[in-house]
């Protein structure tokens, strides 16, 4: 891995050139069924009891776990786009046709950690008490406040050494998901910061993109994914000649993962 960050996002820029139309649909495609299975959720389950919350977690759970199966065509279209192979909105179907379970597992277990690193903040939320002078309530917003930021700061420390498990799966249709899980916290060794700071420097687009009613994000999204994208390939080494050694590499002629030795 021999770039940086710039590098990953005038790579993305020359990707998307001519292409913003497929990769801006491609995108609204998959989140399009996550937020509609927010509004199913609500239409199966509109009650307040406490079964009915539950359903409507569990369901909404569910489709989101489908939504990356989506979610992981929409990054095997990127590759594709980013390499210069044919590409098309059919790619979002592509895990569905190979082993979409290790998706499954991977979502799962990402969710997992992610709830797991939230702890802090909804023990905070739900058991404790604001009080009823002005004083303990300040000191109650101090407190969640202080745990948010920490239940982030864990989210990130426990879930990025795991960034690149979807593109594995999207690149090597035998991986399973545990063995990609591996990979990526493997690949991303000593790669972490690099990550963090490609990610960050996409901050002010996405508060300004905020700031004009979210419009910009149909724009500053696809263009996040794709410098992703070339972050990916540059870790896989496909910027450097020759390849690095002991990285796992997708033939282009092939389904099957290799490593070269």
């Amino acid at each position: 891995m021999k770039k940086n960050r710039k590098y990953w996002k005038e790579t993305a820029k020359s990707v998307l050139r001519g292409n913003w139309g497929i990769a801006i649909a491609g995108m609204l495609a998959y989140m399009a069924v996550d937020f509609l299975g927010t509004i199913v959720s609500a239409e199966l389950f509109p009650g307040e009891a406490v079964l009915e919350v539950i359903l409507g977690q569990v369901f909404v759970f569910v489709v989101s776990l489908i939504a990356m199966v989506f979610s992981t065509g929409y990054s095997y279209m990127m590759l594709n786009m980013s390499r210069g192979r044919e590409f098309s909105l059919g790619n979002l179907l592509y895990m569905f046709h190979n082993q979409p379970d290790r998706v499954l597992i991977v979502a799962f277990v990402m969710a997992l950690l992610s709830t797991v690193s939230q702890l802090p903040f909804y023990f905070v939320m739900y058991l404790a008490t604001p009080g009823s002078t002005i004083d303990a309530q300040l000191l109650w917003m101090e407190l969640t406040f202080g745990v948010m930021l920490l239940s982030i700061v864990l989210n990130v420390l426990i879930t990025v050494p795991f960034a690149l498990s979807f593109y594995l799966l999207a690149d090597n249709p035998q991986m399973g998901g545990v063995e990609s899980l591996k990979e990526s916290r493997r690949l991303m060794k000593g790669h972490i910061w690099q990550y963090l700071m490609l990610q960050l420097s996409f901050a002010p687009m996405l508060i300004v993109s905020l700031l004009l009613m979210g419009l910009p994000l149909l724009w500053v999204l696809p263009y996040m994914e794709a410098s992703e994208t070339a972050f990916y390939r540059d870790i896989l080494g496909e910027f450097d000649e020759p390849k690095q050694e002991g990285v796992i590499y997708r033939n282009a002629s092939s389904d099957d993962y290799n490593a070269e030795a």
